[in-house]
């Protein structure tokens, strides 16, 4: 419904297969713990990085059902 309206969106997950499951228009895949998209807490430099690219996807992802994987790796220790 709001991307019929113009307004695109994006989502963010760490499970390829079940992105490509639930087919977003949209999908970033990162390599972080579950619950954490933007990687690790208090890491804010980073997230801001991470956030800029979730921009940048909106704009240059164009096809539906893209997923596009960010570099980015969890280096906190589980």
């Amino acid at each position: 419904m709001v991307e019929a309206s113009g307004i695109p969106t994006i989502s963010m997950g760490n499970d390829a297969e079940r992105m490509a499951k639930i087919k977003p228009p949209r999908a970033l895949l990162v390599k972080f713990a579950r619950g954490s998209m933007l990687g690790e807490p208090g890491h804010v430099e980073r997230q801001r990085r991470i956030l800029r690219d979730a921009l940048k996807a909106l704009r240059t992802m164009q096809v539906p059902g893209t997923i596009q994987e960010l570099p980015y790796r969890w280096k906190r220790p589980d």
